[in-house]
């Protein structure tokens, strides 16, 4: 009995010694796989939660922000509507976290080919699921971006900066990581004064 034993254990200890190799050389690709995975497809969401819901709005820059001029005709003040720019973040909030809890692991899902380093093997062979465990609630915040587009006009952009927390299930354990994604939500060209000299 212990002859037959000995090389059963033997055995077993190596296959065992293998898989902890293995797990521990492809588990930070797969990582970083199952990261991008999701980010691009959480930028999709917010990328088309933000579409979406200006188009059933019908919101325009006016309706976010309004220009104020002076006697001159110049812009003088932007005044944010503070009220609709809370009820649009909490409308695309609302969206972005129905949709990421409606990921799936087919959506997500990584070949195992990919984690080979192969060109020829990408996307090949059986898929390793990666699911959204658990997705805490997004936040949100509108962001003023100035940029200035010749002697006399500035582009301004109304920008939202969204960040989600989501914790993904991946073969041999979970993984935590934050998804950020900023879309324009609105944006305008203002034009001042050519100036004398340049």
């Amino acid at each position: 009995r212990r002859g037959r034993l000995l090389p059963l254990v033997l055995g077993v200890g190596m296959a065992l010694a293998v898989i902890f190799l293995v797990d521990s050389a492809l588990r930070p690709t797969l990582t970083t796989l199952a990261r991008a995975r999701v980010e691009n497809a959480i930028t999709r969401i917010v990328n088309d939660a933000v579409n979406g819901t200006l188009s059933s709005e019908a919101i325009s820059y006016p309706d976010l922000v309004t220009v104020e001029k002076d006697s001159a005709g110049q812009v003088s003040v932007l005044a944010a509507n503070t009220a609709q720019l809370n009820t649009l973040r909490t409308e695309i909030l609302d969206e972005v976290l129905t949709q990421v809890e409606q990921l799936d692991s087919q959506e997500l899902g990584i070949p195992l080919g990919n984690l080979t380093g192969f060109a020829t093997a990408s996307d090949l062979g059986p898929v390793l699921p990666v699911r959204v465990l658990t997705a805490a609630t997004p936040t949100a915040a509108f962001e003023n971006v100035f940029t200035s587009s010749g002697i006399n006009q500035t582009l301004h952009q109304v920008m939202l900066n969204v960040q989600v927390e989501c914790t993904l299930l991946i073969p041999g354990g979970t993984v935590d990581t934050v998804v950020e994604a900023q879309v324009c939500a609105a944006e305008t060209l203002l034009v001042g004064q050519v100036p004398d000299t340049y």
